[in-house]
């Protein structure tokens, strides 16, 4: 009877967590920010001097952006998203990127020396002419 009653509750639960889920992937996207209605000199940025604190406002939430690390927050998100979305395209593209940096790796090794960049089909012509 206990374990009946525990395994409804674990069902309960597992289903409301896919419905939340859902509801995050599916749901209505946030509205876009727009511009407050108003007169120019209400902005910060139209100010004398203004814009220069303002870029150098942009400029620091750059910089606290990438050292903060959020970034590979975003890279993680954006793969499960990917995989998610399509689950034999996703582990297609990383067996062939294993794949290459196996093979080139291997080429390496056997000639002692790292693979070359693709030529430039542009400088055999400019050689020719000269």
């Amino acid at each position: 009877m206990q374990a009946e009653c525990a395994r409804r509750r674990t069902v309960q639960v597992l289903v409301a967590a896919l419905f939340a889920v859902s509801l995050i992937f599916a749901g209505p996207a946030a509205p876009k920010a727009q511009a407050l209605p108003g007169p120019g000199w209400l902005n910060p940025c139209n100010a004398p001097g203004g814009k220069t604190v303002c870029d150098k406002a942009e400029q620091g939430a750059k910089w606290l952006y990438d050292k903060s690390g959020a970034d590979s927050v975003v890279n993680d998100v954006n793969s499960a998203v990917d995989f998610a979305s399509d689950p034999l395209g996703y582990l297609e593209q990383k067996l062939r990127s294993g794949t290459k940096g196996m093979f080139a790796a291997f080429g390496e090794e056997l000639t002692g020396k790292k693979p070359a960049d693709p030529a430039d089909p542009t400088a055999d012509k400019k050689g020719k002419g000269d």
